[in-house]
């Protein structure tokens, strides 16, 4: 295989799971040999660890307020950089971030790569027009697409011939302890993940009020920090939760939280592949998710590895996490299921596909 000069954009290296994800990818691209550029749209504190060698390159014009010139001189910024580097192929991480990149990548004959990491059947994150333009990006401006399920290649790719490739999220089992081989007895509730829309903590706030009125000796947690931080709290504190729903921010040694923990949940209005999910059910916790995909494509199957529950209903989130409380046999089942996820999303197994692929999308652009 020859080595390659690989550009990733990304629109950031803060802490989450696209970010995470490309880390890995970098750091895994470079030790095969590989040059490895990342190239972000913000500057931004680097969360994860990047092997030395790994170039960072981080644009930022968030200082302009009109959002048509700041998209305007990002997208010649990107372009420039991306000539100045030269790369063999171009990774565009989110559809964002890839979109820009692929729309400044216009005309320089080099392969790219785009790569949706949330579920575009169910995302709220742009708007008509920005879906519009989205949508055109990856029908007629990139080589290839990367999804993390079936249900988001088909959004952008119904025909079964066209050029998206599904490749779950890679699972580093070298950075992730043994999983729990009895279910714990904490009564301790957790959950991972930005303090943003996308995740909706207050149903989950509003559904855990539920259950502590029932279980008054459970707790909730929620691991993470952004921008909706002061209205959880406040949410928190007019219901008078303060002494069960903790909001302690990021955790670093987050598997520590999970192996100490009863139950794990995802409350997102939309998803992809989430990570904290995956981390969860790796650890062989007992799983409850909202339907982030609408049935077409989350990791669960229903009341065999966990419990889904339909979004943006707390009755029905309170409930499931009841039935749990209450359930000692099924908390075990579900446990003891979730944690083959280990099997099927084994990073070394996911990595080489990822490199697979661009070894592919190179040899095919450049014969």
């Amino acid at each position: 295989m020859m080595k390659k000069k690989i550009a990733i954009v990304i629109t950031g290296m803060s802490y989450g799971g696209s970010e995470r994800v490309t880390s890995y990818l970098a750091n895994y691209f470079f030790l095969q040999g590989n040059e490895v550029t990342i190239i972000t749209l913000m500057d931004t504190d680097i969360a994860y660890p990047l092997l030395k060698g790994i170039n960072c390159i981080q644009l930022d014009e968030s200082s302009k307020t009109n959002p048509f010139f700041r998209y305007y001189t990002l997208t010649r910024r990107l372009r420039k950089t991306i000539q100045d580097d030269k790369p063999d192929v171009i990774l565009g991480m989110m559809s964002y971030s890839g979109t820009l990149a692929a729309i400044a990548s216009l005309g320089l004959k080099i392969p790219f790569i785009i790569s949706e990491r949330n579920d575009p059947n169910t995302s709220t994150s742009f708007s008509g027009w920005e879906k519009r333009i989205i949508r055109f990006v990856y029908r007629h401006c990139v080589t290839s697409a990367i999804f993390q399920t079936q249900s988001a290649m088909s959004y952008y790719y119904p025909k079964e011939d066209a050029q998206g490739i599904v490749i779950g999220n890679p699972l580093n089992l070298e950075d992730i302890p043994a999983p729990n081989t009895t279910i714990n007895e904490t009564k301790r509730i957790i959950s991972i993940g930005r303090l943003s829309v996308q995740k909706n903590y207050a149903l989950l706030i509003d559904a855990f009020s539920k259950v502590a009125s029932i279980h008054p000796d459970y707790s909730l947690t929620i691991y993470g920090e952004g921008d909706l931080r002061e209205e959880l709290e406040m949410q928190v504190q007019q219901n008078n939760l303060g002494h069960c729903i903790f909001l302690p921010g990021i955790e670093k040694d987050i598997f520590k939280k999970l192996q100490n923990a009863e139950v794990f949940v995802l409350s997102s209005d939309f998803e992809g592949m989430p990570n904290a999910l995956l981390e969860a059910m790796a650890m062989g916790l007992p799983v409850i998710s909202t339907d982030y995909s609408e049935g077409k494509g989350t990791l669960i199957t229903p009341m065999k590895n966990g419990l889904v529950v339909p979004r943006m209903n707390s009755n029905l989130l309170a409930e499931a996490m009841i039935l749990l409380i209450e359930n000692q046999e099924l908390k075990r089942k579900l446990g003891k299921e979730a944690v083959k996820v280990r099997e099927e999303l084994d990073s070394r197994i996911i990595s080489r596909k990822w490199l697979a692929t661009i070894e592919q999308v190179c040899n095919d652009y450049y014969k």
